[in-house]
């Protein structure tokens, strides 16, 4: 087996809840969706009268914004979670030196532990979109008029228009959580709480340059670093919010996120930073 295959499952294995919760989800989402499209007729024109006109295409386009927005939500709320004990959690159970033994150098292990938190995750939580899509594609399928009666018709083309934009989505939100789970490494090398120290320093430092230096542009640059992931979350047009970035900030956002990465390779192997070292095994 391919190491990074075993690493993956290893992470699984350890953060059960990354699987358990959209699992939970799903099932929930399904069973709503299930309850909604077997209603009566009856029940279903009678909600249509009691709210007047309503457009089936807004219909349609509203539950798929729900359901990717809960989707994109539980993603990074997992994410979160996982990157605050990635690192962490092997030294508290005392099994660090035993994975050290293993044939894995350090940098691979924090390149899949930074891969399973920004992509893995969010792939699985993907599914909840896709299934959620399926099945009121199947309903509709079988019984067409329960679906049409509130939604335009749906076809396995929007579907896969609708998964494809999800998942590019995951993947600008990824790109901008990147920089913040670096910072998380590197100070889960030096402390058990590394989430709750990263939040309040960030928030503090952005406090002090607000008032010391309102007028420094540091204000974009902590706003990238900790606010721009939950900006694309919340926006109907993740595209329109990067484009607007500046790109001096952004690259020098990219670059601190490096070092933060040498400094969290350095601690995980020499206990102290060490350059001239740092990507051997």
């Amino acid at each position: 087996m391919h190491p990074v295959i075993f690493m993956l499952e290893k992470e699984l294995l350890h953060h059960k809840i990354v699987v358990r919760l959209p699992l939970f989800v799903l099932t929930f989402s399904l069973l709503i969706i299930g309850l909604l499209t077997v209603s009566s007729n009856a029940d279903v024109e009678f909600s249509l009268k009691s709210i007047g006109s309503v457009d089936r295409l807004d219909v349609q386009q509203g539950f798929s914004t729900v359901i990717s927005f809960a989707a994109t939500l539980i993603s990074y709320l997992l994410s979160i979670l996982y990157l605050s004990k990635a690192m962490s959690k092997e030294r508290q159970e005392g099994s660090l030196a035993f994975w050290r033994s293993m044939p894995v150098s350090d940098l691979l292990t924090h390149i899949v532990k930074l891969g399973f938190a920004l992509l893995v995750i969010p792939l699985i939580c993907s599914i909840l979109v896709l299934s959620a899509d399926l099945l009121l594609w199947v309903i509709s399928v079988f019984n067409p008029y329960q679906v049409n009666i509130l939604m335009a018709n749906i076809s396995l083309f929007s579907l896969l228009q609708n998964y494809i934009s999800f998942l590019f989505n995951m993947l600008l939100i990824a790109a901008a959580l990147l920089p913040f789970a670096c910072l998380i490494f590197a100070v889960s090398q030096v402390s058990n709480s590394p989430l709750l120290v990263v939040l309040v320093g960030i928030y503090a430092l952005k406090v002090a340059f607000s008032l010391l230096l309102p007028e420094s542009g540091l204000d974009q640059f902590f706003y990238q670093f900790i606010d721009l992931p939950t900006s694309l979350i919340l926006t109907t047009d993740a595209k329109h919010i990067i484009s607007q970035l500046p790109i001096v900030s952004t690259a020098i956002m990219y670059i601190v996120a490096t070092l933060f990465f040498m400094l969290s390779l350095s601690l995980q192997k020499h206990g102290e930073l060490d350059l001239r070292n740092i990507f051997k095994r």
